[in-house]
């Protein structure tokens, strides 16, 4: 399973779906059949955790960003005072 948004060198493959992992994107392309057997149910469970896993990284990424954007919002206090160090 690859870790998602980590590396540019991960790949792994479900059926014939192939997933590229890249820093910025995750590139899939092919298809993969899912059969109402243990084989698919197998795949599937393949794809719901990859699934997860990206989701889990926007979220991450999501909250990082958030962060940021309060750190921010705290420094561009419009009616805040600061004394000048240079004077």
């Amino acid at each position: 399973m690859i870790e998602p948004f980590a590396n540019n060198h991960q790949s792994m493959q479900i059926g014939e779906l192939v997933i590229e992992n890249q820093e910025y994107k995750i590139i899939m392309y092919g298809d993969v059949e899912l059969t109402l057997d243990a084989a698919g149910y197998e795949q599937a469970q393949q794809l719901q955790e990859l699934a997860n896993k990206i989701v889990q990284a926007f979220e991450s990424y999501s909250l990082y960003s958030k962060q940021e954007g309060k750190s921010k919002e705290k420094d561009d206090q419009l009616d805040k005072n600061i004394d000048n160090p240079f004077l």
